[in-house]
Formats: structure tokens, sequence, C-alpha cells
């Protein structure tokens, strides 16, 4: 799969701003993207200067505007994205209340998914002390299990609130970018918001670097 985010239509200063989960305010100073399937990207930008931004727009959330987004070749729209994206983050969605064991096994079942429950616990390091825990009262292990619910139920693009390099650097050890790399071997897109390249470009494929170019 490849997106192609095509800024060349947008007239006048080329910003894009959006309220983000209510309380966060961004602002990405659009321009051209290009992602592919089997990546995992670290959005890289100040605070609120566009990486969740970004990230948003790849999950469905925000309205285009002007900016023209292509898979494969095809122009898509804001739903189209919506329908096969996940947010990692699952206290911000409706599936934060469902139980990990019972929400993979009946998505495997809806999707048939040719993994079973115990393929899927050993791909995303999935303690199973805390199978019937709902995903939102996981702490270390709440992104491995909402991208394991995710990838049952058959979504291409994983996306992120913002986060700093301190929790992906704590993240390192919990298991999660092995879940990650499994997701992205498997041919998905998987987007990172963070506010700095220190770690993140140490475990990620690729950088893609938001932050706007001030003329001195």
């Amino acid at each position: 799969m490849n997106i192609k985010i095509d800024a060349s239509r947008v007239a006048g200063l080329i910003t894009g701003s959006a309220n983000l989960d209510k309380v966060v305010y961004d602002t990405w100073y659009l321009k051209d993207v290009e992602l592919m399937s089997g990546k995992i990207y670290g959005l890289v930008s100040e605070y609120g200067q566009g990486c969740m931004y970004l990230s948003y727009l790849l999950g469905g959330k925000i309205d285009f505007g002007d900016l023209q987004i292509f898979i494969d070749g095809i122009n898509v729209s804001k739903e189209d994205l919506k329908s096969i994206s996940w947010n990692l983050e699952p206290s911000k969605e409706k599936y934060k209340n469902k139980t990990v064991r019972k929400s993979i096994e009946k998505s495997i079942i809806k999707n048939k998914c040719s993994d079973t429950f115990e393929d899927i616990v050993e791909a995303f390091y999935l303690d199973e002390r805390r199978h019937d825990i709902k995903l939102q009262y996981l702490s270390g292990e709440r992104w491995r299990a909402s991208a394991a619910l995710g990838y049952v139920s058959g979504k291409s693009i994983f996306y992120a609130p913002y986060e700093n390099t301190s929790f992906y650097h704590s993240m390192y050890g919990s298991n999660m970018f092995k879940a990650l790399r499994y997701l992205a071997d498997k041919g998905t897109i998987i987007v990172l918001p963070v506010g700095s390249d220190t770690f993140i470009k140490s475990v990620v494929d690729e950088c893609i670097y938001l932050d706007p170019v001030y003329e001195q």
C-alpha cells in the first residue's frame, strides 16, 4: 500500500489546524508526504506543530480541506481512511471497554482471521494474567493489546496520539516495538508522533520531519 498526501491544491498559507482529543490544538504546515506499507514512521515535530495532526489525519479523524490523499493511486476520503485505520491508544476510542481475550476472539471469528488467539498472544507479547482486563485499564501492555485487536480486525494503518521521547524509550523495554515490527512485516503502516528524533530514529524505519522552516 502506498499513501500520498498531495498539498499542491492548498492555497494561501499552507497550514492546517485542528482540535484533537478536545484539549489538544495542533497545527501542521502542510506539505506533500508519502508513506509505504511495511514501515514504522516517526512523525517528528515540536508539540503542537503537526505530528499529531498528521497522525490523526491518517486515522480519518480530520477533514481534508484542499488536501488530496491517494492510496495506490486512488483518491480517498476521510471515511475511507477511518475504515482502515486503528488508534493504538484505546482510551481515546469506543473499544476501550473491551476485554483483551473476548474482543480478540470475537474479531478473529468475525473477520475470518487465520490466526488463533494463542498465535496473537505470542505475536503481540500479551500477558495471560491480563487477558480478561479491559484495554483502557492496561498499562505497558495497552498499545500491544490494542494493536493485536486492530490486526485481527484487518486494519492497515495504525496511528497514535502525541507522546514524548521518554514514553517511547520506556515502551522499548516492554516489547512494544517488537509487536509493531510484527504489524509492519504484515504490510501495515504505523505512525508514531513524537517531539524529538533523539530516540525514535533508532527504532523506526523512517522519520518524517514536520516542524516549519523559518526564514532568517
